[in-house]
């Protein structure tokens, strides 16, 4: 193999790597917080994360910016679901608002040892001579992104290889292309038909030593069983040109200047997210576009994965346009999900009727019905909305959800916020 090829990708491996264990974070010292590397953090430490920082150790939550301790968190990196999840803190530790009270805080936390159960905690904190249960909504995993939620106060109960996310982890195995193990099986008869060679190649130097032994000018010391061992070694360093040493070699040169060109690739760069391809590894370059089968639970992890509303029948009334085409808004705009638009009802809406409205603002007899359909879809469902200035996002573990929700919004049934016990909705229409 080209070891220098293969120190060359590990190398490239240990730098992202130290890249996140530099990553900063704020840990509380005294009653001031103050900045630290992700590996400098330690078991007992309370920690500042802030909005849109990387979670970076295993956290139990304090208190958050948030009513009732709680926190949204995206856990792409874990799971890879991009739709935010809700956590939140023990009631009573939301009290811990401010420096001066988390420096005077004192509690003991008993846990479960560390593990790669990503979705099960057991644990239990104490303080004030009370013991309170701790489950994995008041948990925060490595590798999450807080989201939506200005800050949260959070305790460390696992860092480095204690965390879930780096049990779950595991060594990257081998990857051999078609043409490597072709490669190398025919580099396997070859070697064993050279050692057929320097076999035959020793029996004929047996005979003839046994026949010409007598020959006074060949000066032979040696039996011709020995003489036929030496020569079979040097047979074998004769015939070393049939093996294609060079072959690995120039292949592996070849397979590191494709990647270079792979990363380099302008067409294969997306801009919207300012993402260049990026070829981790070199050994496969030649299996891209060879694939035979692909096994995927759902279309989206295909496609564009972008719903529209277009049609909906509210007691027995069919609305909507009956046109084939479908508006593929996502090719302009960001289709990242629910929150990428500046105005999210023109991705996930393409509705052309104005009867809905008119009936349901008119007094037609179905308004009461179509209101009640409304509202249904701006509260059934699982959506977190994220507030960005004058702007609201929804953040949806499906676009199906994403499209039913911003179809709510569109006809005037906004879902603003959520609680763990409460829905809002605004109403804008008639």
């Amino acid at each position: 193999r080209f070891v220098v090829k293969e120190a060359y990708e590990d190398f490239g491996r240990h730098r992202q790597d130290a890249a996140v264990n530099s990553s900063k974070t704020e840990v509380l010292r005294g009653k001031t917080f103050v900045t630290v590397r992700w590996c400098d953090v330690v078991t007992g430490d309370i920690v500042r994360v802030m909005n849109r920082q990387l979670i970076p150790a295993d956290l139990v939550i304090l208190n958050s910016s948030e009513d009732q301790g709680m926190c949204y968190i995206e856990t792409a990196n874990l799971d890879g679901e991009t739709n935010l999840k809700i956590r939140q803190s023990l009631e009573e530790t939301t009290f811990l608002d401010t420096p001066d009270t988390l420096s005077s805080f004192r509690a003991e936390i008993k846990c479960e040892h560390p593990n790669n159960r990503l979705y099960n905690f057991d644990g239990t904190i104490t303080f004030q001579n009370q013991t309170y249960p701790l489950g994995p909504k008041q948990i925060l995993l490595r590798g999450a992104m807080l989201r939506n939620t200005k800050w949260v106060y959070a305790a460390v109960i696992f860092t480095g290889k204690d965390t879930k996310l780096v049990r779950n982890s595991s060594v990257a195995p081998a990857k051999r292309s078609n043409v490597e193990r072709v490669t190398n099986k025919q580099v396997l008869l070859i070697f064993a038909f050279q050692l057929i060679l320097c076999s035959i190649s020793a029996i004929c130097n047996y005979a003839w030593v046994k026949e010409n032994r007598q020959s006074w000018y060949l000066l032979f010391k040696r039996s011709p069983s020995n003489e036929a061992g030496f020569a079979w070694i040097t047979f074998l360093i004769l015939f070393n040109n049939l093996i294609p040493i060079s072959l690995y070699v120039s292949v592996e040169a070849v397979k590191v200047m494709q990647a270079y060109l792979v990363n380099n690739d302008v067409e294969m760069y997306y801009g919207k997210k300012d993402t260049p391809a990026l070829a981790r590894t070199s050994n496969l370059n030649e299996e891209l576009g060879q694939v035979q089968y692909i096994f995927t639970d759902k279309t989206g992890t295909l496609t564009q994965n972008l719903m529209q509303f277009r049609r909906c029948s509210i007691a027995g009334i069919s609305y909507g346009s009956t046109s084939p085409e479908v508006q593929q808004e996502g090719d302009d705009d960001d289709d990242d999900g629910a929150n990428s638009s500046s105005n999210p009802q023109d991705q996930f809406v393409n509705f052309q009727d104005d009867t809905l409205m008119a009936n349901m603002k008119q007094g037609h007899p179905t308004s009461d019905i179509i209101r009640e359909f409304m509202t249904l879809l701006s509260v059934c469902h699982t959506v977190v909305p994220e507030h960005d200035g004058d702007q609201l996002y929804y953040q949806a573990a499906s676009p199906d959800e994403g499209a039913l929700v911003s179809a709510a919004r569109y006809f005037g049934f906004v879902f603003s916020s959520r609680t763990p016990k409460t829905v809002t909705i605004e109403t804008t229409s008639g």
